[in-house]
């Protein structure tokens, strides 16, 4: 799940990084910025956490990241997953779970800058 997890957030990184590059609006560009600067950070806090809890991510077995259509519905999609999959993920660990609540904030505060002020 944890490896599922990576490539959902790199895949929104990346493509945020090139849409930042694209965009002709300086909202958005400043909101992909923020989220792809912020993303990683706290995404290797909850790798982290789950490697010291569970033992090292086999990162042989991660797939190929496919480039999505709109920056919005991939990162409501991913949302939509983190929190569906919140369990499983942390292990109903409350530290790894406060850890995801924080990729979350990253993600929901992209959204409302790509929402309402781009």
């Amino acid at each position: 799940m944890i490896e599922e997890l990576i490539v959902r957030v790199f895949t929104a990184r990346n493509a945020a990084h090139l849409e930042h590059w694209r965009t002709k609006s300086f909202a958005t560009h400043e909101a992909l910025s923020d989220f792809y600067d912020s993303v990683i950070t706290a995404l290797d806090k909850v790798v982290e956490a789950d490697q010291g809890m569970f033992g090292l991510v086999n990162v042989e077995s991660i797939p190929e990241m496919k480039q999505p259509k709109s920056m919005i519905s991939l990162l409501e999609s991913d949302l939509a997953w983190i929190g569906k999959n919140r369990k499983e993920i942390t292990s109903n660990i409350p530290a790894i779970d406060n850890l995801i609540q924080d990729l979350e904030y990253v993600y929901i505060s992209a959204l409302y800058k790509l929402k309402n002020l781009s």
